[in-house]
């Protein structure tokens, strides 16, 4: 019997024993031909300009942030079958094979088993395809219609990077059967690793981790530093101190735990906290990994929420007038011949026409910041009665602006900033309180990009000699799907020399892909949290087994079903809710950050967050205990 013919008839016989595993892959497939498929199908070729500019990129960037976390994925999924068959391989090599050809055997059966979820995968992904790209078009808001239709550069991308990635894990596979002894394969799976002693040592490494832990938290609440890469130090500090929490930290508190009788001996407790102490030593890595990815997820959908509600202000800013005209130069701005020509194809719902002061920017913070755009708070105040935001004058009265007090406006192209968030306000060699920064409200909507500095009438007045006056025209007209006409009279009829025209309503549908953005991370936050479910759930089918013996001393010597079943759920429930309170606290800072960047309140979606993914986990954690279950008393006849 040939390498190729024993390889196919294990594929066969075990396809039952390895279909957790199984399933994954397919899933993995499913998830990027779907991506794919979008990628290069005919909905997205439709789009101009920025949308279609963004869009392709966002796909391209969620490509190979999934190709990175599929890695990692089928990484640990093939540690998980390999050591599940470690038993099995080494009995081959008893029968008289070697190992270079088990390893050839491993290699065809794994090969089996990657094409096989490659081709069901992409079924799949083709069959689902339309419903998963209908769900995304329209969170997106596009006006597209999407047809079926499968790309065979969609199909062929998917199939070099999963099998690519597959391929790399089964050769890694291979080598490690090949440089194995064949004892050491018999008893990978009752190997039972020594629990280190919880020594000075290990004391002052949990002390380290925390301090670690607690300072990546606390440069988290001051991101903006200006420095643009100030972000990644952080991220690395965090995960060093993830590291730590569960190799010390966390064996450091069960060891105490441990010392404490009354808690020990309580029940079944014995049982469940020596599993999960054993298991916390052994495998710290992996749940440190699934804590940072409970991190990512949750911190997916923040960043989600938080393009969404970019996506909205866009839009808000984009539409507040339909046509926004600004000069240099008084006469280009004459209300009363811009009031005409608008009224030759259309009529005015609102219009707003205040005046700008420019001045010179003593303390430039960035390439470009050059100058500051001064507004007196009539203008503000006139313009928010005007353009429909009344109720924001509640929020921001005039008494913000008493004095040395001023309001600033943030620039309607901003979409985050890494710049210090700044308390003072230098006009002119003075320096003002910045009673509310970072506004974000519309006032001059897209039609002038800069930030604005919002002072009182009387230091407005005072200043206005000091530098160069800017017009601001800026209307809302009700017919806007039919002001191609209005525009070109503008255009012909004010010739702007020292000035520029913004049509609002073109611009509206420009900023779309940052919502296609917010859709897709809204199903890559599924995704993860699928990804994180299953690797503990694979590593609990893992545990079972290893455990299975144990078990069933147990039962022998008289220990009662309820009791067993108990430290199965308390062993199990652990496993979950450890790195999910750990991901829990992390993703909070993770959101403050990203709050701060995006300068939007995140604490919300974090609880929603939170919300969903113990559900998600709630769900795997039922199928786990039912699987442990199943595997403990199989074939045990409990009377016996």
């Amino acid at each position: 019997m040939g390498v190729f013919e024993i390889a196919y008839n294990n594929f066969k016989s075990n396809l039952r024993i390895y279909t957790a595993f199984f399933i994954a892959m397919v899933f993995s497939v499913v998830v990027l031909t779907n991506f794919e498929l979008l990628q290069y199908g005919d909905a997205i070729k439709v789009l101009q300009g920025e949308n279609a500019k963004f869009t392709s990129a966002v796909l391209i960037s969620v490509i190979v942030i999934l190709s990175v976390f599929l890695f990692f994925f089928i990484w640990y999924a093939t540690n998980i079958f390999l050591k599940n068959r470690s038993k099995e391989i080494g009995i081959l090599s008893f029968m008289g094979l070697d190992l270079y050809t088990i390893g050839k055997i491993y290699f065809v059966e794994s090969i089996l088993i990657g094409i096989t979820s490659c081709i069901s995968g992409i079924i799949i992904g083709i069959i689902t395809s339309r419903f998963f790209q209908t769900i995304i078009i329209k969170l997106s808001g596009f006006n597209i219609k999407v047809v079926s239709g499968v790309s065979v550069k969609a199909i062929i991308s998917t199939i070099i990077i999963f099998m690519a990635i597959f391929t790399i894990m089964t050769i890694k596979g291979f080598i490690t059967i090949c440089r194995s002894s064949v004892i050491n394969l018999i008893n990978t799976s009752k190997k039972q690793e020594k629990i280190p002693k919880v020594g000075l040592g290990l004391y002052l490494l949990s002390v380290i981790s925390l301090l670690i832990l607690s300072y990546g938290y606390y440069k988290s609440l001051n991101i903006r530093t200006g420095n643009i890469f100030s972000v990644v130090p952080v991220i690395i500090i965090i995960i060093i101190g993830t590291y730590g929490l569960f190799k010390s930290v966390l064996p450091v508190i069960i060891n105490h735990i441990m010392k404490n009788k009354k808690i020990l001996f309580n029940g079944d407790n014995i049982i469940a906290i020596n599993n999960i102490n054993y298991r916390l030593n052994k495998n710290y890595k992996t749940y440190a990994i699934i804590s940072i990815i409970i991190t990512a997820t949750i911190s997916t959908l923040g960043a989600a929420v938080a393009f969404k509600k970019i996506q909205e202000n866009a839009q808000m800013q984009r539409n507040i007038y339909t046509v926004s005209i600004v000069s240099s130069d008084k006469n280009e701005i004459n209300k009363d011949d811009i009031e005409n020509i608008i009224k030759e194809t259309n009529k005015i719902k609102y219009e707003v026409n205040p005046k700008l002061l420019v001045l010179k920017n003593p303390d430039p913070k960035y390439i470009g910041d050059t100058e500051q755009v001064i507004m007196k708070y009539s203008d503000f105040e006139n313009i928010l009665n005007v353009n429909g935001n009344k109720k924001e004058l509640e929020k921001y009265n005039k008494d913000l602006v008493t004095d040395n007090n001023v309001i600033t406006l943030e620039s309607p192209q901003t979409i985050m900033s890494f710049a210090t968030k700044e308390s003072k306000a230098s006009i002119n060699g003075q320096d003002y309180n910045i009673t509310k920064g970072e506004v974000k409200i519309p006032v001059l909507g897209t039609g002038l990009s800069q930030s604005i500095i919002v002072v009182n009438d009387d230091v407005y007045s005072k200043l206005q000699d000091k530098g160069n006056i800017i017009y601001f025209y800026g209307a809302k007209v009700e017919s806007e799907n039919k002001s191609d006409k209005m525009f070109e009279s503008l255009q012909a009829k004010l010739n702007l020399q020292n000035g520029y025209i913004m049509n609002g309503y073109k611009a509206q549908t420009e900023s779309q892909w940052i919502k296609f953005a917010y859709a897709v991370l809204v199903f890559l936050f599924i995704v993860f949290a699928i990804v994180a479910g299953s690797i503990i759930y694979m590593k609990i089918y893992n545990d079972a087994y290893e455990d299975k013996e144990k078990y069933k001393t147990l039962i022998k010597i008289g220990t009662p079903e309820n009791e067993i079943n108990r430290a199965i759920l308390k062993e199990v429930s652990i496993f979950y809710i450890l790195p999910m309170i750990s991901a829990g606290v992390s993703s909070y800072f993770a959101l403050k950050l990203a709050g701060d960047l995006m300068m939007s309140n995140l604490f919300s979606i974090y609880i929603l967050s939170m919300i969903i993914c113990f559900l998600i986990f709630i769900i795997y954690g039922i199928l786990s205990v039912n699987k442990f279950k199943k595997i403990i008393y199989e074939n045990l006849n409990l009377n016996n």
